[in-house]
């Protein structure tokens, strides 16, 4: 059964149609990319879904039976809530159920032979092993650590955190709720590689249905089911990841080409028959014959088919020092007063070499590039430029681009010389038209902005580019373009990005800062992950798993222990060596089952760790169960003294 299904759907601007109708459904358990241009309608598409937005035409048709879930700050019930209270109240039913279990529990100490007590208690916890009860507070750290929050952050009230932190709350808010159907807009947009890659296993796995849009190849790869690319005012459908779309796309276009050029050949042949036929009185009849052939033909002709291509075309021109050493760094340490970031910095950049810096969010990235443009000081350690290099500077944000003066004016009052149709060839380039020349820079929207300043820094020539995330709204055909830009670039290059497949294509060596450590990688960053990184994020897992199980064993610690005075139990259900028995076997079997934590089998699918942590909370269970069984004998022992 279709979760929703959108019939000849389309919405109007300004009188026009941003998109031709469209069709299509989503079923249980897919996993759908949106893709397109910027520009498109993709995102109205799904606000049209979440009914933040109506449909000019057509109709959105949604089961009831089913929950759908957007991401959006919305989400969020009261800003004055703490991090773990808002995350927390996703678990208000489990809470219900733990107040109900606690009371049932008093009713029976109170009334031992009540056996109907006993069987609504015994059904109540099945349902809370069931819903996982024992693991829900395990579920809110491991969310908020992969999304950056810390233990101190959780009695922060939400109103002090960024638009950004809130959005990634936000965002770990859905996924615990995991609704049916979960929709979402460009969801690797501000997180860093460590989470993207923690929610594409997360989401490889994810029991409901997903539709999203992304600019991110490999995101979409590692997750889409099925793809809608909406280009050219029209959506088509394309079964498999990106890859596969990739390579059906390419396919559909070379057939649809070879159609067309078949039916324009039938179709001059046809007209050169009934134009030099057609006077003469002997083949008139056949040539009337060739004229239905021809309307028949020109009926189910098809247009010539097209490629959407980027309307970017970068160059960057660069003065080319292969080989030589340029830059020198030696021990270096970099951070702000008290707070350093990364430690023991060592690497020489040579001519041409084209270097990622990479790692989490706050590791250190942005502030490497500070310091060695001189904007802050090194804690300690040395860098030194060994040739007199021009450096172009792209900075993370672009919204940061400010100025009343409009495209055009922007780039004469900075180059002179150049004349106006000099201007408007080279602004043409960057996928501006004449009327967007004339649009003032401070009006523009993020990707106007990055636009505005790589044609700038085109105007250059530049020995060293140093940018910061600069695929940062950018579509994935402009992305290709400047891939293909960069990969032409003559001179040396550092790049700070999430974006794992730009930086594939485009880096040869790799600067990668963890836990406040540098990695210097001869190779991509997909090798190094495989031959690095993965290790290191077990451990990570381990440390978090104890730090949980210390913290559980603190609070059962604290907690007073009810002890009922001059209670009269019933005789338990099992005799003593029966229990001895069973507790020897879970001696054993506990700990075999949680070795299994370290097994990637578990911790890379999330439905075999949650399966496993049930089997686990299951057997602990058990265990405190029997134990409290062998007290009762001890207690029905001093009871008879």
């Amino acid at each position: 059964m279709s979760l929703i299904a959108l019939q000849n759907v389309t919405k109007i601007f300004q009188g026009e149609k941003l998109f031709e109708p469209v069709s299509f459904r989503i079923e249980q358990k897919e996993r759908v990319a949106l893709i397109g241009p910027n520009g498109t309608g993709k995102s109205t598409i799904l606000k049209m879904i979440v009914n933040e937005e109506e449909p000019s035409e057509g109709q959105i048709v949604i089961s009831k039976q089913y929950k759908i879930g957007y991401l959006s700050q919305e989400i969020l019930e009261d800003l004055s809530h703490t991090l773990f209270g808002e995350i927390d109240s996703v678990f208000a039913p489990l809470h219900e159920l733990e107040k109900r279990l606690e009371s049932l529990n008093k009713k029976m100490l109170e009334n031992p032979s009540d056996q109907s007590l006993v069987a609504q208690y015994s059904e109540l916890q099945d349902e809370f092993n069931r819903q996982d009860g024992y693991n829900y507070t395990y579920k809110i750290d491991m969310m908020l650590f992969k999304f950056g929050f810390r233990k101190e952050d959780y009695s922060r009230p939400l109103s002090s955190f960024s638009g950004g932190e809130r959005m990634k709350i936000a965002f770990v808010k859905l996924l615990l709720i995991k609704p049916d159907l979960l929709i979402l807009d460009e969801p690797t947009n501000h997180l860093d590689i460590d989470t993207i890659e923690w929610l594409e296993d997360y989401l490889k796995s994810y029991e409901g249905s997903l539709l999203f849009v992304s600019h991110d190849r490999y995101f979409i790869n590692a997750l889409a089911t099925r793809i809608l690319e909406l280009d050219q005012k029209h959506i088509e459908e394309y079964k498999g990841n990106y890859d596969y779309y990739a390579a059906q796309k390419k396919l559909r276009y070379e057939q649809r080409l070879e159609l067309y050029k078949k039916q324009q050949e039938e179709a001059k042949k046809l007209q050169w028959f009934i134009t030099f036929y057609m006077p003469k009185p002997r083949f008139a009849s056949r040539a009337h014959d060739r004229e239905k052939k021809l309307a028949r033909l020109e009926s189910n002709m098809i247009d010539k088919p097209t490629v959407t291509r980027s309307k970017m075309k970068v160059e960057f021109d660069g003065t080319s020092r292969r080989g030589r050493r340029e830059i020198e760094i030696k021990d270096l340490t970099i951070g702000y007063e008290n707070k350093p970031l990364i430690s023991g910095i060592n690497l020489t950049l040579f001519g041409g070499d084209k270097l990622a810096v990479m790692g989490a969010n706050g590791s250190g990235k942005t502030t490497f590039l500070k310091v060695l443009m001189h904007q802050v000081l090194p804690l300690s350690g040395s860098f030194r430029f060994l040739e007199n290099l021009s450096i172009g500077y792209l900075k993370q944000d672009t919204m940061a681009l400010s100025s009343p003066d409009t495209i055009y004016g922007y780039i004469k009052r900075r180059y002179p010389q150049m004349t106006e149709q000099e201007i408007y060839d080279h602004l043409g380039k960057y996928a501006f038209s004449y009327e967007d020349d004339q649009k003032v820079i401070d009006t523009l929207s993020g990707g106007e902005r990055m636009r505005v300043v790589l044609a700038e820094m085109a105007l250059h020539h530049y020995g060293l580019l140093i940018l910061d995330e600069p695929t940062n709204h950018l579509d994935m055909m402009s992305k290709e373009e400047f891939i293909e830009a960069l990969n032409h670039y003559q001179g040396t290059l550092l790049v700070v990005t999430h974006d794992r497949y730009f930086a594939d294509s485009v880096c040869s060596r790799l600067l990668y800062f963890e836990d406040g450590k540098a990695y210097v990688y001869e190779g991509r960053y997909s090798d190094f992950k495989v031959e690095v990184l993965d290790a290191l994020e077990e451990k990570r897992e381990e440390i978090l798993k104890e730090n949980h199980r210390q913290e559980e064993e603190r609070e059962k610690a604290e907690k007073p222990a009810y002890v009922p005075v001059h209670e009269k139990k019933p005789r338990p259900r099992l005799s003593e060596d029966k229990i001895y028995e069973r507790l020897e076997k879970l001696d054993q079997l506990i700990p075999e089952l949680e070795e299994k934590y370290n097994d990637p089998y578990y911790y890379q699918d999330s439905s075999r760790l949650d399966a496993l942590e049930e089997e686990v909370s299951k057997n602990k269970a058990e265990y405190a169960s029997l134990m409290d069984m062998l007290e009762q004998y001890d207690e029905l022992r001093n009871q008879k003294k």
